[in-house]
C-alpha cells in the first residue's frame, strides 16, 4: 500500500469524534490560516522544533549538527533556523527532548497496526479512528495515502472520522465519502475573495465538497474557527446560515481563537500570529449573531 507523512498519532483521544479514538495527524495543508495552532502541520516535509525552555545546555546538538545551525550562548543552545536543513541529527542526540522532529514517512500498514491496538476501547465506547492534519485529504503529501488509510480502516470495521477543511480535489473527496462515517468539516469564511485573502486559497472547491458531504450518507458536523474581526461579521454569519439551511443544518460548533499554539511558532523560528482572543462579553455578542440568523452554536 501507499505511504505518506504523519506528524503525530494520538491514542485514547476523546475530542475528535464519538467515543475513545485514535487520531492520526497527517502533515501538509494547502491553506495558510493565520490563526493556525499547529503550524508544524502546514508543510508536508519533516521539520525541527526547538523548545528552548527545555534546553539544559549540554552542547550535544552543537557537536551533532552538520550545518553549524546550533551554538551555545550563555550556557544554552541557540538555533539558527536559516541554516537548518531539518536533518534531525540534533534531535537524535538531545537528552532533554528540547529538539524534536515533526513528521515521518509511514506506510498504511504501520499506521493501521497502531490504530488497531485499541479496538476493544473503540467497541466499548463507540469510538474509532479519526484522520486530521494539517489537511488530511492532502494525504500527508500523497492523495492515495489518505484514501488507502480510510478504506483500510473501513475494511476493519472501524468508525472513520475525517477532520477536514474540504480543500481537496473533487474525485478524491468523492472516493473518501464512500468510506467515511463522520466529517468534522471546517467552515472559515463564505466570501471567496475574503477566504483567499485570509487563507491564500479561495473556497470554491471547499463549498462544492461541503455540499457533496451534506447530501451524502455520512454524518457531518460543521465547525468554525471563530476569529475576532476576521470572520465573525454579521454578513458572513448570515451567508453561512443561508447556505446551511438549504441542507437542513441549524447547528454549528464554534472554536474561538486561543493562543495555545504560540510556543510552536517559537519552536519553528516563526513570528507569532497577529491575533487576539475574545473577551467573554465579546463572545456572547458574536454568538447572538448566529442566533439571530437561526444557527445554534455549540462551543467545541
Amino acid at each position: 500500500m501507499s505511504q505518506g507523512m504523519v506528524y503525530n498519532i494520538q491514542r485514547m483521544s476523546t475530542k475528535d469524534g464519538p467515543g475513545i479514538r485514535t487520531t492520526v495527524f497527517l502533515k501538509g495543508c494547502p491553506l495558510r490560516c493565520p490563526w493556525c495552532s499547529n503550524p508544524e502541520s502546514q508543510h508536508n516535509e519533516p521539520q525541527l522544533l526547538y523548545f528552548a525552555n527545555l534546553c539544559t545546555g549540554c552542547g550535544a546538538c552543537v557537536q551533532a549538527c552538520p550545518n553549524h545551525a546550533t551554538s551555545l550562548e550563555n550556557g544554552l543552545s541557540k538555533q539558527r533556523f536559516e541554516l537548518c536543513q531539518n536533518c534531525g541529527a540534533c534531535a537524535e542526540v538531545c537528552p532533554a527532548k528540547a529538539r524534536e522532529m515533526s513528521g515521518k514517512i509511514m506506510q498504511v500498514e504501520e499506521v493501521l497496526k497502531i490504530v488497531l491496538k485499541d479496538t476493544l476501547f473503540y467497541e466499548n465506547s463507540g469510538g474509532g479512528v479519526t484522520f486530521g492534519g494539517g489537511e488530511p485529504t492532502q494525504g500527508g503529501g500523497n492523495g492515495e495515502f489518505i484514501c488507502d488509510l480510510v478504506e483500510a480502516s473501513h475494511g476493519e470495521g472501524l468508525h472513520v472520522t475525517l477532520d477536514t477543511c474540504g480543500a481537496c480535489p473533487e474525485d478524491r473527496f468523492q472516493r473518501l465519502l464512500k468510506n467515511v462515517d463522520l466529517l468534522l468539516f471546517d467552515c472559515k469564511h463564505m466570501d471567496p475573495e475574503a477566504h483567499k485573502n485570509i487563507t491564500g486559497v479561495d473556497n470554491k472547491i471547499i463549498l462544492q465538497n461541503m455540499a457533496a458531504a451534506l447530501t451524502s450518507k455520512a454524518e457531518v458536523k460543521i465547525r468554525m474557527p471563530l476569529i475576532p474581526d476576521i470572520n465573525d461579521s454579521a454578513d458572513n454569519i448570515a451567508a453561512m446560515a443561508t447556505f446551511f439551511k438549504k441542507f437542513g443544518k441549524h447547528e454549528i460548533e464554534i472554536m474561538p481563537y486561543h493562543t495555545f499554539g504560540m510556543k510552536k511558532y517559537d519552536a519553528l523560528g516563526r513570528p507569532h500570529p497577529a491575533m487576539r482572543s475574545y473577551t467573554p462579553d465579546e463572545l456572547l455578542v458574536v454568538r447572538d449573531r448566529f442566533t439571530q440568523h437561526g444557527l445554534n452554536t455549540v462551543l467545541a
